[in-house]
């Protein structure tokens, strides 16, 4: 996820013209009145399209899967994104290492995993096959992993119940005769 984030942060700050090379300089003329503001689409996410010069045609397929994928989110994933990217851009360079790594940690895990799925099925699937396989494992893996955690948390539930009562039971004040019920007893030495 931080590897898509880190790539979705960065292109949509390419997207949006919040970064580029050209914007990072001074303006030549300092006396000029800035430029106005990028027109803003409905979504939030920047403008039309950019010209970028520099650009591959490689790269600017990737920015457009990126805008599209952008613009496929509901409002509430736009929201939970922007959030993300905030926090993001506010962590140390050591917390978005760490991060980083322990998201490269999973992906080799769940790139395990796959492997592991196909090799069980006795399945040979080619690129675009695997990569369809993967995602389906995936949908199907959370599913089960969110059932998982319905039915803990369900479990969970009664048993903290339990641990309340018998924590409450525990450190219930002490009735001392001569003193009002509602006043703890001094602690024992």
């Amino acid at each position: 996820m931080v590897g898509k984030l880190t790539f979705l942060v960065s292109a949509t700050l390419l997207l949006a013209g919040g970064f580029s090379p050209a914007g990072a300089q001074a303006p030549a003329d300092p006396q000029a009145p800035p430029a106005p503001p990028p027109m803003r689409r409905p979504g939030g996410f920047g403008g039309g399209e950019r010209h970028r010069p520099n650009a591959t045609p490689e790269e600017m397929e990737k920015f457009k899967n990126v805008r599209k994928a952008l613009d496929e989110l509901t409002p509430e994933q736009r929201q939970r994104f922007q959030e993300n990217f905030l926090r993001w851009s506010n962590l140390s360079p050591e917390e978005k290492k760490a991060l980083t790594d322990r998201y490269a940690f999973r992906r080799k895990k769940i790139d395990e995993d796959i492997d592991a799925a196909i090799k069980e099925a006795g399945l040979e699937l080619d690129a675009q096959r695997r990569e369809l396989f993967a995602r389906r494992y995936g949908e199907e893996r959370q599913r089960i992993e969110e059932q998982i955690r319905r039915e803990m948390d369900e479990k969970r539930r009664p048993l903290l119940k339990e641990v309340i009562a018998k924590l409450k039971a525990e450190f219930a004040p002490v009735a001392v005769p001569g003193r009002p019920s509602g006043v703890p007893a001094p602690p024992v030495p």
